[in-house]
């Protein structure tokens, strides 16, 4: 008769075995394939059965599955065999259970109460919870034995595999391209995977920040990073070539719209370094051109879009047509903003600054628990400053948050309080909020 140690040693093999599927399966599932496909494109053996499996998944859970339960079957069998010995040999367990069923119930009983917690601790807990932190080193290791063990098991593994899709196929004709569907990355799959990326320090956070920004271009209404009407700089038509240099020199930039009658009436677009290399090249004066109407080098090849198209389809319009600016309309086709070349990549490599314009103080840090901000900082750096989300719903700026909390346009110096913050309204201009300034409310108790 085979000895109660040689048993022993039996289960033990077998609850090895079983840990190593269990490990297995989480390694593989957890581990990089983009890392993987790199090590196997250079050679490496390992990466290559890992990528075999990632190829033909149905074969690694059929070997996980079969490897599985052939090692909870075995430890079962034969920790039954060991109880039923030991209790025969124990006078108060026979006397327990005399009867032949009785002897029966109580093996299965013991079974199942010495036997399910350690395989459900040391063959399915304890090998997922280390194996998950160094999937990418386990999965290397393991991928050259499930190789095997899938070649050694194969018939069964064949028999499982195909009863599996003998009963799916049903549900696969009915939805052909489910299976097509379950493969392809998403979007927010690319969201996930570039803020774990950053997040892990694998890139730069700058950039990734910017594929973040990248990923959100086809979702962002135009109407989110437009220059509204109130602040656009323009010039009517009958402007002078002098009154665009003041303006020039004045603002800093050299591109500005040109309206007729109403500033909404927009009708070209004039560009002082455009007027003065033509200019140049036919010879006019310097104070001939200061005369001249603007309205002569008008360029009306202006693009149209409606509020709600997405940032990334205005860049490619804009490209493709090699327009630099774009006037954004309402449903009712009334002008409500403008939206140049430049805000379009703003929105990938953030704020860009020009040769003569100042640097942005869209946000002064006062102290600790205080901070002035621009009304047009953009609500998600709003968020940063603050350390908590803001539900934006109809507004995407400092300003917008303000006039949703006041419910009316507020005067300088009225007060608001939000979530433990005193929102201040310290400038207004032509009913736009310009200027706030942000102070904690245990910032204010502690100084007062």
């Amino acid at each position: 008769m085979i000895s109660l140690v040689v048993y022993l040693f039996l289960i033990l093999i077998l609850m090895a075995l079983n840990a190593f599927f269990c490990a297995s399966e989480i390694s593989f599932m957890s581990a990089s394939k983009i890392y993987m496909q790199g090590l196997a494109d250079e050679g490496n053996r390992k990466a290559r059965c890992f990528s075999m499996f990632l190829q033909n998944n149905e074969r690694f859970l059929g070997t996980v599955l079969v490897g599985n339960n052939l090692a909870n079957v075995s430890i079962v069998t034969i920790a039954q065999v060991v109880l039923g010995h030991w209790i025969i040999q124990s006078p108060w367990l026979a006397r327990l259970f005399s009867g032949e069923s009785d002897l029966s119930s109580g093996v299965e009983l013991l079974t199942t109460i010495l036997v399910t917690p350690v395989v459900l601790i040391f063959c399915e807990i304890l090998p997922k919870a280390v194996i998950r932190n160094h999937a990418d080193a386990f999965a290397l290791q393991m991928a050259l034995p499930m190789y095997w063990f899938s070649r050694a098991l194969s018939p069964l593994i064949t028999m499982v595999t195909s009863a599996s899709r003998l009963i799916t196929r049903r549900f696969e004709d009915q939805q052909p391209s489910s299976r097509v569907s379950s493969s392809q990355v998403t979007r927010e799959d690319l969201k996930v995977i570039t803020a774990l990326v950053a997040e892990q320090g694998m890139v730069a956070r700058e950039a990734g920040e910017m594929l973040q920004m990248v990923l959100e271009l086809n979702e962002k209404p135009v109407e989110t990073i437009m220059v509204p009407l109130v602040e656009i700089r323009s010039l009517p038509s009958n402007a002078t070539i002098a009154e665009l240099e003041r303006l020039t020199l004045e603002t800093g930039f050299s591109r500005f719209p040109v309206y007729e009658k109403r500033i909404d009436e927009i009708v070209g677009v004039v560009s002082l370094r455009q007027i003065l290399a033509s200019a140049e090249v036919d010879g006019i004066s310097e104070e001939a051109l200061q005369k001249l109407e603007i309205s002569a080098f008008l360029d009306r090849n202006l693009l149209y879009v409606p509020e709600s198209k997405t940032v990334s389809e205005l860049l490619h319009e804009l490209r493709q047509q090699n327009i630099p600016m774009a006037v954004v309309v309402d449903e009712y086709g009334g002008m409500i903003g403008m939206v140049t070349i430049g805000d379009l990549a703003e929105q990938v490599v953030g704020s860009i600054r020009g040769e003569r314009e100042q640097e942005s103080v869209m946000i002064q840090r006062i102290n600790a628990s205080q901070f002035e901000c621009d009304g047009r900082l953009d609500i998600r750096e709003l968020e940063e400053c603050l350390g908590f989300r803001i539900e934006n719903v109809g507004f995407e700026t400092a300003a917008g948050l303000v006039l949703k909390l006041t419910g009316h346009i507020p005067a300088p110096g009225e007060v608001v309080s939000y979530r433990g913050y005193l929102i201040t309204v310290l400038e207004v201009k032509r009913h736009l909020i310009t200027r706030l300034r942000f102070q904690s409310h245990r910032h204010r108790e502690h100084t007062s």
